[in-house]
């Protein structure tokens, strides 16, 4: 292999993982969590690129044996590997699924794997059962270099499996990312088995994360960077792609608003007064389910949409019994209250959205005019007396 060759392969693959991670860590994100993951991600990816630069240096080296420094530099290329492989397939989990608390229990799972992955890398310093070092300083392949293979790769399966045992959490958006990651990086890994070569697969990866990276660039300017729900973009997208349906179908459309936010704001301060906005949009989002769409629509208001089938009242219920235990635990310095006003919205019946909406504002204004005076204050007691 042309080493010239390899050197713009990578470092045009180290630049662009660079220009991801300098503009994501530019940007602000509220899912923490998220932000991390692609951050290992990037890191690993750089590492393992750079490493193998590296390694394919010294192993041009004739006669000149570089004995542990050699062994040590295909030792952390390798793990450097591995950890962005199996961390993409953590990420893609996350961004499939959206479950936290289920991804950090994967993403345990998998580090502790990587840990002990480490340890074996380290053992073959010793024992070359995976890959060794020639006399003309050359990499070999060991005895278990299939083993080695078959766990660099392995991710790849995971990834298959876990969007196999989720179809109806998976969004098409989402099967298209997925798909279109395992079919780089697959192409990539099986390029360089079967040409004996690293360099390819770090311009297919490089190349998926970059898709990624546009992917949750166009999915953040749609999420409200408050409350974590959609906002009033991804709203006006939503309902655009309604309202060119032909076809009839009915939806169920919930106005919310969160009743003297006024109060909160003025005598705790906006920082409570933000507390409460994304109490309240939790409460909505633990209500919705797959099909269902949520937003925070304007600054105390919220839209909540599900299929007309359903039932809207005991939606409404959940959302209220959830409020009423929130404020039992008196948790907060201050007390949730909301209004709401709802209507079925139909597809392919020629009805203005702007009329619907303002349809249901009416609504909901009436209910907050009709329990107004019964509405105790919303900040607790202990507060009031300081």
């Amino acid at each position: 292999m042309n080493l010239s060759v390899y050197f713009n392969t990578a470092i045009g693959s180290c630049f662009i993982i660079i220009l991801i991670a300098v503009d994501y860590l530019r940007k602000y994100n509220t899912d923490n969590f998220q932000r991390k993951l692609l951050i290992i991600i990037l890191c690993a990816i750089f590492s393992a690129a750079v490493l193998d630069y590296i390694g394919l240096t010294y192993e041009r080296k004739n006669g000149e044996q570089t004995g542990v420094l050699f062994y040590c530099i295909w030792s952390l290329y390798t793990i450097a590997r591995n950890s962005s492989f199996y961390y993409a397939a953590v990420f893609i989990d996350y961004f499939s699924h959206g479950n936290a608390v289920r991804t950090k229990k994967f993403f345990k799972m998998v580090s502790a794997f990587l840990v002990i992955f480490s340890v074996i890398i380290a053992f073959n310093l010793r024992y070359k059962f995976f890959f060794y070092i020639s006399k003309e300083n050359i990499y070999m392949q060991g005895t278990f270099y299939p083993i080695l293979l078959l766990l660099s790769y392995l991710p790849i399966l995971l990834i298959l499996i876990d969007i196999s045992l989720a179809p109806k959490q998976i969004k098409r958006n989402q099967i298209i990312l997925t798909v279109f990651f395992v079919i780089l990086t697959a192409v990539g890994a099986a390029l360089d088995v079967i040409l004996r070569t690293t360099n390819i697969i770090w311009p297919c990866i490089t190349s998926a994360i970059l898709y990624a990276y546009f992917f949750i660039i166009r999915t953040d300017s749609k999420i409200d960077s408050l409350t974590g729900i959609g906002n009033r973009s991804s709203f006006s997208e939503y309902v655009d792609r309604l309202s060119k349906q032909s076809t009839k179908k009915e939806y169920m459309f919930l106005l919310i608003n969160l009743d003297r936010f006024k109060e909160i704001n003025d005598n705790l301060g906006h920082h409570e007064g933000d507390n409460a906005l994304r109490d309240v949009a939790a409460i909505i989002k633990g209500c919705t389910r797959h099909d269902d769409f949520a937003v925070r629509f304007g600054s105390d208001e919220f839209i909540f949409v599900t299929d007309a089938e359903n039932d809207i009242m005991r939606i409404i219920d959940r959302i209220n019994n959830t409020i009423y235990v929130q404020n039992k635990k008196q948790t907060r310095p201050y007390q949730l209250y909301i209004s709401y006003g709802y209507d079925v919205y139909t597809t392919g019946s020629g009805r203005q959205i702007e009329d619907f909406l303002s349809g249901i504002s009416d609504k909901m204004n009436k209910y907050k005019k009709s329990h107004r005076e019964n509405l105790p204050s919303t900040i607790t007691a202990d507060i009031k007396n300081q």
